[in-house]
């Protein structure tokens, strides 16, 4: 199963580019520690020693290599983390086709972004670089942690594209390296973490649509109404919004003219979401979005309010990339910085053949992605691995089309608080009140909502 995602010729390639091609004949050759690199993040609770057993378990120990934890350590550090990228440069990107349910709205590929972070080995060398988390209310954390932004296909939850870098990045520099993966056709996802004029203007001159959440308190003037009930507005840099202002308390009233300003007309679609629990109690909370697509008739606000919910997309790949995939409060293993960038470099290109594998037996089928199970598909990689199974991408389509595997078509709308999964510290063993949420199920209504006034 490995092999069919990851074909040797590709891994050759990446080992050519990279320049980690052999100058001498080696017990452990680069195209195998590339695969023993792979097979360590489908065995993430194993040692050196046990994922080569994993992984050389069907073959003759005659033919074979013993080699010992120390040897594959040194083959690790010889391999380096280029050949990883240049192969998860490959894998990478959209695999969802026209055929492929829930990939696309309305002709738009549906994608999103978002950032997350994950903990590394306590290490002088990744302490240094990767940095610790710190709160203002508690004791610096006890791993430091290297931050993940990755651009998500919301339909089959597969990677665009992912950068990585120390803890103290912030969201929009990371994201300002995926600009160049997206193109038209694309309908961008996003929270209000990047709720920035320029955040909206490179997404946007990228020729992608972008659906956005913006915070209650930026000023979004109604330029227009439109018969729908949203408005078309005006996103401005700082200097232009200090214009805006003073224009719309005063400008209107006397002959000033309208000023001149740089600023991006968007469409502003405001809502109000009603989640009813079953025994009665409900809560309601309000949100405004903003968008590039203008057109009421030919893209519908109550459409785009419950598309956006599809954002969550991406919370659910990062469960599955690092909950599913390298487990749960598991850290991972290297404890120097380039050993950090081969293994999460790694756990991506893993997860993606993962996730390419699923889509293609999805789009085969003819049902959505979200159906078919992550955990059944790792499971099953895993015992093709161990099994050299060769018939594993049909093993794969049969058990994850099992209709004892398949979740339901139509899902029920749950709700779960924020709240910490995890304490920071590694020995806080107590979890406070309140730490752990519960996912409940609830009855979702959305309401659009209008300006009061011009």
């Amino acid at each position: 199963m490995l092999t069919r995602w990851v074909p040797p010729s590709l891994v050759d390639e990446v080992v050519r580019a990279a320049g980690r091609s052999e100058r001498r004949v080696r017990l452990l050759p680069a195209r195998v520690v590339v695969y023993f690199v792979l097979a360590m993040m489908l065995f993430p609770e194993c040692g050196y020693r046990r994922v080569w057993a994993a992984l050389t378990a069907r073959w003759p120990g005659s033919v074979l290599a013993d080699p010992s934890a120390a040897a594959l350590r040194q083959a690790r550090k010889r391999l380096g983390a280029e050949p990883l990228a240049l192969l998860f440069e490959r894998l990478r990107g959209a695999v969802g086709t026209p055929a492929t349910p829930g990939v696309f709205w309305r002709g738009l590929r549906l994608v999103a972004w978002d950032g997350t972070c994950l903990e590394v080995a306590d290490s002088e060398a990744n302490v240094a670089h990767f940095r610790r988390h710190a709160a203002r209310t508690t004791r610096p954390a006890g791993y430091p942690q290297v931050r993940l932004t990755a651009l998500v296909e919301c339909g089959t939850r597969a990677l665009v594209n992912a950068v990585f870098g120390p803890q103290q990045y912030t969201e929009w520099p990371q994201a300002r390296a995926l600009l160049p993966s997206l193109q038209p056709g694309m309908l961008l996802l996003a929270d209000r973490g990047y709720d920035g004029f320029e955040a909206l203007r490179d997404a946007a001159a990228t020729g992608a649509d972008v659906l956005w959440r913006v915070q209650a308190r930026r000023l979004l003037p109604i330029i227009r109404p439109l018969p729908d009930g949203t408005h078309l507005t005006l996103v401005t840099d700082r200097r232009s919004g200090d214009r805006l202002t003073r224009w719309m308390r005063h400008g209107r009233r006397g002959p000033i003219p309208e000023p001149p300003l740089t600023a991006l007309t968007l469409r502003v679609i405001s809502y109000r979401v009603t989640r009813t629990a079953a025994d009665g109690t409900f809560r309601t909370s309000t949100a405004r979005l903003v968008t590039t697509l203008l057109d009421p008739h030919e893209h519908p606000a109550a459409e785009l309010a419950a598309l956006y919910q599809q954002r969550w997309e991406i919370e659910t790949a990062y469960y599955g990339l690092k909950v599913t995939l390298r487990g749960a409060d598991r850290v991972l293993r290297s404890r120097t910085v380039e050993g950090v960038e081969q293994e999460l470099l790694a756990l991506l290109t893993v997860y993606q053949a993962a996730r390419t594998a699923m889509t293609q037996a999805a789009t085969t089928a003819g049902i959505d992605p979200d159906r078919l199970s992550l955990t059944t598909a790792l499971h099953t990689i895993r015992l093709t691995l161990i099994t050299a199974n060769t018939t594993g991408p049909t093993l794969l389509t049969e058990v994850l089309l099992k209709a004892r595997n398949l979740a339901p078509a139509q899902r029920h709308s749950r709700t779960s608080p924020r709240c910490v999964k995890r304490t920071l510290s590694p020995y806080a063993y107590n979890k406070t009140k309140g730490s752990v949420g519960h996912k409940t199920t609830v009855t979702t209504t959305i309401t659009l909502t209008s300006a009061d006034r011009p």
